[in-house]
C-alpha cells in the first residue's frame, strides 16, 4: 500500500476534528487549527448559525472518503495543499474542501468548505 503524504494525514485529522466540532458545536474546537488573521469576523454566532443551517439541510455526519488532491494553491505566499472529500450526512452526501498549510513546522486550516 503507498504511503499518504504528510499533507494528506494532516488534512484527515484537521477534517476530523472539525467534522467532531461541526457534530457537537463546538466553536474553540472548529477554530483550533486557524491562525487567528484568517478568522476575522467569523465569531461564535456566525459559527452556530452555519452549523444550525448545515444540520438543516444534512443533519449530522456519518462518514467521509477521500476523493483526490488539488493542485496546490498560493494563498497570502502560503503553498496550500488542497484534498477533496465526500462527506456522508444523514440527509445527504456533501463535497468537503479543505486547504492545510504547514508554516514555521507547523499545519494550520486556511480553508474548511462543504458544498
Amino acid at each position: 500500500m503507498k504511503e499518504q503524504s504528510e499533507e494528506l494525514v494532516v488534512a484527515e485529522k484537521y477534517l476530523k476534528e472539525m467534522l467532531k466540532a461541526d457534530d457537537t458545536a463546538n466553536f474553540d474546537l472548529y477554530i483550533k487549527r486557524f491562525e487567528e488573521k484568517y478568522l476575522s469576523g467569523f465569531t461564535q454566532d456566525v459559527f452556530r448559525n452555519d452549523i444550525k443551517n448545515m444540520h438543516e439541510e444534512n443533519g449530522k455526519h456519518t462518514g467521509y472518503e477521500f476523493l483526490g488532491s488539488l493542485r496546490n494553491q498560493k494563498i497570502d505566499d502560503l503553498d496550500v495543499h488542497r484534498t477533496v472529500w465526500k462527506g456522508v450526512y444523514e440527509k445527504r452526501d456533501a463535497v468537503i474542501e479543505m486547504g492545510v498549510y504547514k508554516k514555521n513546522g507547523v499545519w494550520h486550516v486556511i480553508r474548511s468548505a462543504v458544498y
